[in-house]
């Protein structure tokens, strides 16, 4: 009876151990490029680019400074696309993060420059993600808008700290004309 016990007891705990697999359908990916595409009235249409190619050192990064001129209009939206160009072909990481939205969290810090930033999508949760947001500038001025991208965020709604783990951070200049 003891050795059935203690036979009984090591399978209970390799099943337990067995079904405690990590979820990897939610880890983090290599993020290469950020493009920050504004569209508003007249026709403005622009992509403004950072690049870190090898996706190591960061030092050897390119930004593109987004301008935003005054024939752009007062509202712009925009849409952010995310891509690991470490691999052939380069592999776009957008619609992964828009599918798995309830593990991801875009944060807009925006310093100097007049401008606002809105949320315009939500996860089933209906807690937002920043894949889609609407910017609304004011008057001309320079500054820079941080963006960060949370996976796995444990409080989407606190901005300032919503935990989890940061999958990329990059800063580009803004000028409002």
């Amino acid at each position: 009876m003891q050795h059935t016990k203690i036979s009984l007891a090591l399978l209970l705990s390799l099943l337990a151990i067995a079904g405690c697999k990590k979820d990897t359908t939610t880890e983090q990916e290599n993020i290469t490029r950020v493009v920050v595409h504004l569209t508003g009235s007249g026709g403005f249409d622009q992509e403004f680019e950072w690049s870190d190619p090898d996706g190591g050192d960061i030092s050897n990064a390119t930004i593109d400074p987004i301008v935003i001129p005054a024939t752009a209009g007062n509202t712009l939206n925009c849409h952010i696309h995310v891509y690991d160009d470490t691999k052939t072909p380069a592999e776009d990481l957008t619609e992964e993060i828009e599918a798995e939205n309830n593990v991801h969290l875009l944060v807009y810090n925006v310093t100097g420059a007049n401008v606002g930033v809105a949320y315009n999508d939500t996860d089933g949760n209906g807690k937002r993600v920043g894949i889609e947001t609407v910017w609304t500038k004011g008057a001309a001025s320079t500054g820079s808008v941080n963006i960060k991208l949370y996976h796995e965020p444990t409080d989407k709604d606190n901005l300032n700290a919503p935990g989890g783990e940061v999958d990329f951070d990059v800063t580009f200049p803004v000028t409002v004309q």
